[in-house]
């Protein structure tokens, strides 16, 4: 399935942590639509300079320092992100309360935020249009309980040492292996954004500074 928006969030259903790819205008109204609160935004995600990918990224960043926002944020953008958020910053008359860290990326580039990996792949030399996949870790499986205690073995930790494939060895020389006890593992969610459409497929809920600083991270 495609989608024709040019924008998109991803949201971690364990810690609430979200990923906003694209912050168009008017997006803080989308997000209060779907109960998204702006200070669960850690990371965002720009394909492009355009208008329409970018114009709501100001007011959501002034948004966060009215909020009183303390924790840093990371912006990923292509090469001119910098230079576009000074400007903005300037003409608008904008402070921000807190560290913004903005990764630039030249070349293709890996970046991990445990169980999720961001990947970053140039369209071409320009520096400007940029192909982003999103993918989780592959998940483990159901935890099967009853063959467990066929061998004998209660409920308790050691259900949880099992599902994570640890190996044990019991009394008589016998080795227990974990993955005789669990379901096959399943891939999480793979998500493909583009510089126009979003490809995705799995689809399901991802289960005190009072300068701005604003940091530049090329790669």
């Amino acid at each position: 399935m495609v989608k024709t928006h040019s924008h998109l969030l991803i949201k971690c259903s364990q810690t609430g942590t979200v990923w906003l790819f694209n912050c168009p205008e008017g997006c803080q109204h989308l997000l209060a639509e779907h109960n998204i609160k702006i200070h669960q935004i850690e990371h965002i995600i720009l394909t492009s300079l355009r208008t329409q990918d970018v114009g709501g990224v100001i007011g959501l960043l002034s948004s966060l320092s009215l909020s009183d926002r303390v924790q840093n944020i990371n912006l990923y953008g292509p090469r001119g992100t910098l230079q576009y958020l000074n400007l903005a910053r300037k003409y608008s008359h904008t402070t921000f309360h807190y560290n913004i860290i903005i990764h630039t990326y030249y070349y293709a580039n890996i970046y991990t935020f445990s169980p999720f990996h961001l990947l970053i792949y140039p369209l071409d030399q320009t520096g400007y249009r940029y192909i982003y996949s999103f993918l989780e870790n592959e998940k483990i499986g159901r935890f099967k309980s009853a063959k467990a205690c066929l061998y004998g073995f209660k409920p308790g930790p050691l259900y949880g040492q099992l599902k994570r494939h640890k190996k044990y060895l019991l009394p008589d020389g016998t080795i227990i292996s974990g993955r005789y006890f669990t379901q096959k593992y399943y891939p999480g969610v793979k998500l493909l954004c583009s510089i126009e459409n979003y490809g995705y497929r799995v689809i399901h809920a991802t289960t005190s500074c009072k300068k701005s600083t604003i940091i530049e991270v090329r790669k």
